[in-house]
């Protein structure tokens, strides 16, 4: 493997990647979802608050989109508690306190608006990566074309090349993202800090990138296995969504199959938001060592099959 053939791989695997029919598609895709959540999620606040204004005396609407927000925060806490807390069939009071002190740090000590949508963001987003990534290798391995790149590079440039110009892709799409959410929040809603905001979008879209890393590298890895585009694109979204609906019904009959979800980072991506240092390091590394183990794999089915 040479370092300039990866960085030069890499670099056209990008430019293409996003100058593409499904690059396109796929970029369209993601910021429209991520500002539909956004939309949805600002919508209500700001209709209500206009509600507000108009039915009260002072008729401030700043005013009004606070007493609104403040309220909605409220009611939300409860909801945001449950889908904190570990899953369990049996009552646990340490693990009610845990869950309504992360909700409070989420919604009292961040700016809760964002922070509700990045939960959201998360559970949709591992979709989205499997369709920008699916194809990384399946489709140039059915038609045969990359054997005439391996007149010029080896398989390990071309495998590492692509991952590192999916991945580049992958950042470039989530900071347009975030700048755009946290962007339109501030200037929609004007509740928050313009520094608090931007330091935890920052912080957000930084989150957002690590849970990614090990959906691109497990799509990478049946990417390789597949010479079919569609094929690859049908197993990564089955693997990605078929992981958190075993556990759930799975759990119904035993409850130790709520485990299953560590399989991919289903069962630890939330706790990137955690209010402890230690459980957001714990999940760092867990994406890590799965982004390593898909690695390893795709690059072991890479380099032995035929091309």
């Amino acid at each position: 493997m040479k370092t300039r053939h990866v960085l030069l791989i890499a670099k056209y695997s990008a430019r293409y990647s996003v100058r593409g029919g499904i690059g396109l598609v796929f970029l369209l895709l993601s910021l429209s979802f991520g500002l539909l959540v956004a939309h949805t999620m600002l919508q209500p606040v700001e209709m209500a608050a206009n509600q507000f204004a108009r039915n009260s005396r002072s008729g401030d609407p700043q005013e009004a989109r606070q007493r609104v927000l403040e309220e909605l925060t409220e009611r939300s806490k409860p909801v945001i508690a449950w889908m904190l807390k570990p899953s369990s069939t049996e009552p646990d009071a340490a693990a009610d306190r845990a869950a309504d002190a992360w909700t409070d740090y989420l919604l009292d000590e961040r700016p809760g608006m964002l922070s509700a949508i990045f939960l959201i963001l998360l559970f949709g987003w591992p979709l989205v990566v499997a369709f920008g990534a699916f194809d990384l290798y399946s489709g140039d391995i059915g038609s045969r074309q990359l054997r005439y790149q391996l007149l010029r590079t080896d398989r390990s440039s071309i495998y590492f090349g692509r991952l590192l110009g999916m991945l580049a892709t992958f950042v470039i799409v989530l900071l347009l993202l975030g700048t755009t959410v946290t962007g339109y929040m501030g200037l929609k809603l004007s509740l928050y800090p313009w520094p608090a905001l931007l330091g935890w979008g920052a912080y957000g879209t930084v989150a957002m990138v690590v849970v990614s890393m090990p959906y691109i590298a497990l799509c990478a890895w049946i990417s390789t296995g597949f010479g079919s585009s569609f094929a690859s694109l049908t197993i990564a979204s089955l693997v990605i969504s078929g992981v958190p609906l075993f556990a759930l019904l799975g759990q119904r009959a035993h409850e130790y199959a709520a485990y299953v979800n560590y399989v991919l980072p289903w069962g630890f991506q939330m706790r990137l938001f955690h209010d402890d240092p230690v459980q957001v390091a714990l999940a760092v590394a867990g994406c890590v060592l799965q982004t390593a183990l898909f690695l390893w794999l795709g690059f072991r089915t890479f380099t032995r099959r035929d091309l």
